[in-house]
């Protein structure tokens, strides 16, 4: 297991390092690793350059909000679980076995069973309602730290904003049961568009 941690977020470009004021500005947003951190990086839609290491990008909309009133886009991190099938990095499959757990949790994908193999131990699962079946490899976190890195990674993909310019702490249960999203999708949350390395920003 890498030794990985995740960063806070800013709060201003990561261009420009103007900070962001108006609460529903239009933003675009890269998550990456950089070193031994995954890191989110906002920009200004005038800042924006298409990424060249980012693992995800999208566009968004800054949302100032309280603590505990994060509300988690299942629908981006689904995308996002999906986009990184091919990686074979270390980093990239122990984020995808993250993911993988957050969707699980809220029954957006379903274990079929365990797969033990000279190349480690995975799990198969699907989606309700699809035949798709997608493999995904286990990795050994202690808990603690298995929840504090679900915890900061539901923050980090959702971009909470804060007046201060900090990111909310939350544990991973308090994100993904508070925010009570479940099939459903609110459609006034804050992401917009996801995208893939083919498609380019709107």
């Amino acid at each position: 297991m890498s030794d990985w941690k995740i960063r806070r977020l800013r709060g201003e470009c990561a261009k420009c390092e103007r900070a962001f004021e108006t609460d529903g500005e239009r933003l675009l947003t890269q998550v990456r690793f950089a070193d031994d951190e995954l890191v989110r990086e906002d920009f200004h839609p005038e800042c924006w350059e298409e990424p060249s290491d980012a693992i995800y990008w999208w566009a968004t909309r800054r949302e100032v909000k309280g603590k505990n009133t994060l509300a988690l886009d299942f629908e981006l991190i689904e995308r996002l679980f999906f986009q990184l099938e091919e990686r074979s990095e270390d980093k990239i499959r122990e984020l995808r076995y993250l993911l993988c757990l957050m969707l699980m949790r809220k029954r957006r994908l379903k274990l079929l069973k365990v797969q033990r193999g000279k190349d480690g131990e995975a799990m198969l699962v699907r989606r309700p309602r699809h035949k798709e079946e997608w493999r995904v490899f286990v990795y050994d976190f202690e808990p603690e730290r298995l929840d504090a890195l679900r915890g900061e990674l539901a923050t980090l993909l959702d971009g909470d904003f804060e007046e201060d310019g900090e990111g909310a702490e939350l544990s991973s249960e308090g994100a993904e049961e508070g925010a009570g999203h479940d099939a459903g999708h609110d459609a006034t949350h804050n992401h917009e568009v996801g995208l893939s390395g083919d498609e380019e920003p709107a």
